[in-house]
């Protein structure tokens, strides 16, 4: 039987207690030697937010540098501290903006360099926040979503993992306490919705996600897809997306706070197709990012 070794928020088991006396020099996914001149340029970041693609990582950060120092977004053009690696990464003051690709494997390569990097530089009270897009389920396009606990695609959360030939259980909630403090931080008269809820995350863009309109002919009918939303709904799952599970199970090991924040660009049950204009879809995309900065900005008073 698979030993669930993890309570909600206590991770303390699969910490790497070694730290930085592992004797490391590169980190492949970054390309980065961990001297000295390295470790200067990462230490005394806190904040490390994720995103997709590598243009919204440098969006935020400009945003980032106008609201902490005044900085206009058309004068600042930050400086990638990836330059030759799979993802890029840009630092203002204790916040780093990092672009993680797309799906699990692709966001756990990132996670891994990047947390022994920030061991290498001995950063303490780390928080990682990710921030996406995602389908909703039963939610309206345009909404924000911040995940409590991430499922996978059967329903179930906590994620099995192999170690040593032994099944274990790895919980995928996120944290509690920086899910409120986010939350708290937000103003009452927000522009759009900010719904607390549950997300699944999936292996597939299409399939996993029960959607007619990939490139491969599904086994399910709409009959069958209908009754699975249904028992999505009873879960209170929100949305659909593919890193949330990667996040929490290794940041529950990790033990470091996680948090994702996903707008929805299309409601699920009125189909398959986004339906929103390229503006529209840019303005949903930045409200995670309003999300973020009202965050930060509640950090700092």
């Amino acid at each position: 039987m698979p030993q669930n070794l993890i309570k909600k928020n206590e991770s303390k088991i699969y910490q790497n207690h070694s730290g930085s006396n592992i004797k490391y020099s590169y980190l492949y996914n970054l390309n980065l030697s961990l001297n000295s001149k390295i470790i200067d340029m990462f230490k005394g970041i806190k904040y490390v937010f994720m995103q997709g693609s590598s243009f919204r990582a440098k969006s935020l950060a400009k945003k980032f540098a106008k609201v902490s120092f005044g900085i206009e977004e058309e004068y600042f053009i930050p400086q990638n501290l990836f330059p030759n690696a799979f993802f890029e990464g840009y630092r203002v003051g204790n916040a780093l903006s990092v672009s993680h690709g797309m799906g699990a494997m692709s966001v756990i390569s990132l996670l891994y360099d990047i947390t022994r990097l920030m061991q290498a530089c001995n950063n303490k009270d780390l928080q990682y926040i990710r921030l996406g897009t995602s389908g909703g389920i039963n939610i309206d396009a345009g909404s924000v979503i911040i995940t409590d606990t991430a499922y996978q695609y059967d329903l179930s959360h906590g994620y099995t993992m192999l170690i040593s030939d032994e099944a274990h259980i790895i919980p995928t909630h996120m944290n509690n306490e920086l899910n409120n403090q986010i939350i708290n931080a937000q103003p009452a008269d927000l522009p759009f919705k900010l719904l607390l809820g549950n997300t699944i995350a999936t292996d597939d863009f299409y399939l996993g996600q029960c959607r007619f309109d990939g490139a491969i002919k599904p086994v399910y009918n709409e009959k069958m897809r209908q009754e699975y939303f249904k028992q999505i709904m009873k879960k209170n799952i929100y949305n659909f997306e593919m890193e949330s599970v990667a996040l929490a199970t290794f940041c529950s090991r990790a033990k470091i706070p996680a948090a994702m924040i996903a707008v929805t660009i299309i409601n699920r049950l009125n189909g398959d197709q986004v339906t929103a204009t390229s503006g529209e879809l840019i303005e949903f995309s930045d409200r995670t990012h309003t999300v973020a900065i009202n965050y930060i900005l509640s950090q700092t008073k």
